[in-house]
């Protein structure tokens, strides 16, 4: 491995989460969520991680991000999540990714491409209960089920879902009632709306009880509740980078572009091999958020598209002395994902994995 950093990603650790997790689920399916490539960690070799420990559905945002893992040897069953655009439905309905039905406009077109492939297409239907971006209202379900018996030649309804819109406890009841009322409601019409999922990573850690029949999980694959760690779940994934030079610096030197920062006092000054470039988000140097070397706490400084600095005041370390931003370091060290997202007011260390740029290597230990 040749680059200037690297994420470091657990597959032992993956593998303890996916038990413990199959352990809560009191017999709901598992469903991995691995959109965004997998929240930056890469969705390929995660997916293939996560069938060697059993796993035969995943959810992605996107076609075009079931098409990556298709091309990528995963033939498992893949569920898109959003409304396909039309001009990517051809290429979905020949890789056989269920697709979700959430708008009567696309009745016409994915019967025509049911049609044109000679197949029946398995889709999920999807239910707004109150997050209001795609989905029927429960107004809407009598023309619902009327299209489906209609396009019963050509859809196959295999599931149907909604999304909680926040995880205060009132509004998530609210939604659960009104997601089971609404299947119960196309069962009296007529329609099987086939099994039910609602819950994701959040309230599966509010409540069981929202699990039903398959829960989404993302965020809770690869690192713990950001507020409250349960301690259950291992976090997967360290960035780690490097040090490329050590210099003494006098009070009011400036560091940066446009001297955007000025040192207090001396300091001994490390610079790094990663910047903003890499996927590091320039608020982690504007609020100074701590790295590990060596297992000691350092500060950050300021950044550069692609070199950034730290403040190695009292650290002993040398040039080539690994950097760590968020997990483990080679010592033992441990930093959370989830208080380096505090530092930007981010509410999740996924926002770090997935920023983060090609230029850092994955690597699967």
């Amino acid at each position: 491995m040749l680059n200037n950093s690297y994420l470091l990603i657990d597959t032992a650790a993956l593998a303890l989460n996916v038990q413990t997790l199959q352990g809560e689920l009191n017999g709901a399916k598992l469903v991995p969520v691995i959109k965004d490539d997998a929240y930056g960690l890469g969705a390929v070799p995660v997916a293939k991680q996560l069938m060697n420990c059993g796993i035969d559905t995943f959810a992605v945002a996107h076609v075009s991000e079931g098409l990556i893992l298709r091309e990528g040897g995963v033939d498992a069953e893949i569920w898109v999540m959003s409304i396909p655009l039309d001009f990517q439905v051809e290429s979905a309905v020949a890789a056989d990714l269920v697709l979700t039905v959430g708008s009567f406009r696309q009745f016409p077109v994915l019967c025509e491409a049911a049609k044109k492939a000679n197949k029946r297409l398995d889709v999920q239907l999807k239910l707004d209960t109150g997050l209001h971006r795609i989905g029927f209202r429960e107004d809407e379900l009598p023309q619902v089920a009327r299209m489906f018996a209609e396009a019963a030649p050509y859809l196959h309804c295999v599931g149907s879902f909604s999304h909680f819109a926040n995880n205060e406890t009132e509004h998530m009841e609210s939604q659960y009632s009104l997601f089971l009322s609404m299947a119960e409601q196309l069962r009296n019409l007529g329609m099987d709306p086939g099994p039910l999922h609602i819950s994701s990573s959040a309230s599966l850690e509010a409540n069981a009880k929202y699990n039903l029949d398959a829960v989404r999980v993302g965020r809770r694959l690869y690192m713990d509740n950001p507020e409250n760690p349960t301690g259950k779940i291992r976090e997967i994934a360290s960035l780690r980078a490097y040090i490329t030079d050590i210099r003494e610096r006098k009070a009011g030197d400036s560091l940066s572009y446009g001297g955007v920062f000025h040192l207090p006092e001396d300091a001994v000054v490390g610079v790094l091999s990663v910047g903003y470039g890499d996927g590091l988000t320039p608020e982690l140097f504007d609020r100074h958020a701590p790295v590990l070397i060596r297992g000691k706490r350092a500060k950050l400084l300021a950044s550069c598209m692609d070199q950034s600095f730290v403040d190695l005041t009292g650290i002993p370390c040398q040039v080539g002395d690994e950097v760590t931003f968020f997990g483990y370091d080679a010592d033992g060290g441990f930093l959370s994902s989830q208080e380096i997202a505090n530092w930007i007011g981010a509410n999740e260390g996924c926002a770090l994995t997935g920023a983060l740029t090609t230029r850092v290597a994955r690597v699967f230990r």
